[in-house]
């Protein structure tokens, strides 16, 4: 695989540097602009993520390209929480990969008409970017400065860019463990990269009025901070989640690597997706794992395969009543075999039956395998009735 230095090199034809922006001349800069350069060792290896990781990632993601000098990582930090016609976006934090490590750069309205000024210098940007990196951008960050762009009249559809939305692919992976899938919960349970005295997000948009009210641009000194270590976050949780396609079995967790084989699943990548459920086979996620096995068995027509998964779950009496269900289903339209099917059912009945508080009444389930139970009765019937017919004529003939 080629180093980063060598596919930059090979997209820019010369020095990777020469494909960074020139900052804006001191004198015409309305804005405030500040510059960091981050070394690409403290991103988890963001330097060898493939297109092909990003897709697993997101089945959904659009992009037929992938030049990591063409990604652009971006957060915003605005004057209101919950979007609407009214917010503004005040600092806009962007990102790059260089042969160095990653630029940021982090452009903040010193007053709200500067606001066309910095969507101009943003959209510039967006001029040498293929791939979007964002967390929530798809919900929030991209439709508000879409439309801010409107107002300002600036025609960039920001939202039709191909895009990874962080948040949607680390929930996919961590919310059954984790729960809560904040960026900063990822940083520190994933990444371990906790955070020390950071601005807390409900407090920034006051920090900007305040700043607005007083001129003192040392109120947003915390918040430019936390923007800086968002967009940072952005590059190496790119990396790490990239990094856990590329090799799940590596992955400590087992709610982590159930995560990760429902996406591959989702994303038509069959085979991975059943090697991840079959190392869950002695996890406390194997339940779970056979049942998606069996599925995929299913969806595949690999009828011998679903048959053996959903037997074993029964013998370990994995899946509750669904296995059971699942068999008589196979065994009526598939295998055409009625009585096995009614077997089937009648031990799922069986099953729902025992496990029921004493006392209680039955529940949906249980009245559906009776429907199910009583269809299949009636369909023995019929058939036992036209063979008894068939042997009846064969007979008088």
């Amino acid at each position: 695989m080629r180093s980063l230095r060598e596919r930059l090199m090979a997209v820019t034809g010369g020095t990777p540097q020469s494909a960074r922006p020139a900052p804006p001349a001191a004198q015409a800069q309305p804005f405030f602009m500040r510059e960091h350069m981050v070394p690409l060792e403290e991103l988890h290896g963001i330097e060898h993520v493939t297109l092909e990781e990003v897709r697993a990632c997101d089945p959904l993601f659009t992009g037929v390209r992938l030049d990591l000098s063409r990604l652009l990582f971006l957060d915003t930090e605005t004057t209101g929480l919950s979007g609407g016609a009214g917010t503004v976006a005040f600092l806009i934090g962007v990102g790059w990969l260089e042969e160095r490590g990653m630029v940021i750069r982090q452009y903040v309205l010193r007053d709200y008409p500067q606001e066309g000024a910095v969507l101009r210098e943003i959209a510039g940007l967006f001029d040498r970017a293929d791939t979007l990196i964002t967390f929530n951008g798809k919900s929030f960050d991209l439709p508000l400065l879409e439309s801010r762009m409107v107002l300002n009249r600036i025609r960039l559809q920001v939202t039709q860019y191909p895009h990874l939305d962080l948040l949607h692919a680390a929930r996919r992976v961590y919310k059954l463990r984790l729960k809560r899938c904040s960026l900063s919960a990822l940083e520190e349970d994933v990444l371990g990269m906790a955070r020390e005295d950071d601005l807390p997000g409900a407090q920034v948009p006051q920090r900007y009025f305040d700043y607005l009210r007083t001129g003192e641009f040392a109120l947003l000194e915390d918040v430019l901070r936390h923007n800086l270590q968002d967009v940072k976050s952005l590059a190496a949780l790119t990396g790490h989640l990239c990094a856990v396609y590329r090799s799940p079995q590596a992955l400590s967790h087992a709610q982590d690597l159930f995560g990760v084989g429902r996406t591959l699943m989702r994303g038509g990548r069959t085979q991975q997706a059943r090697a991840c459920f079959k190392i869950l086979g002695h996890s406390s996620m194997s339940s779970q794992a056979r049942m998606h096995l069996a599925i995929s068995y299913r969806r595949g027509r690999e009828w011998g395969k679903a048959v053996a998964s959903l037997q074993e779950m029964i013998a370990r009496g994995e899946g509750g009543t669904w296995p059971y269900t699942e068999l008589a289903k196979y065994y009526e339209h598939v295998a055409h075999d009625i009585p096995q099917a009614l077997a089937c059912a009648s031990a799922a009945l069986a099953f729902a039956l025992n496990t029921q508080m004493l006392g209680g009444e039955d529940d949906a389930q249980a009245e559906a395998l009776r429907r199910r139970i009583m269809r299949l009765k009636r369909k023995q019937a019929g058939m036992t009735a036209r063979e008894n017919q068939m042997k009846t004529g064969g007979t008088a003939s």
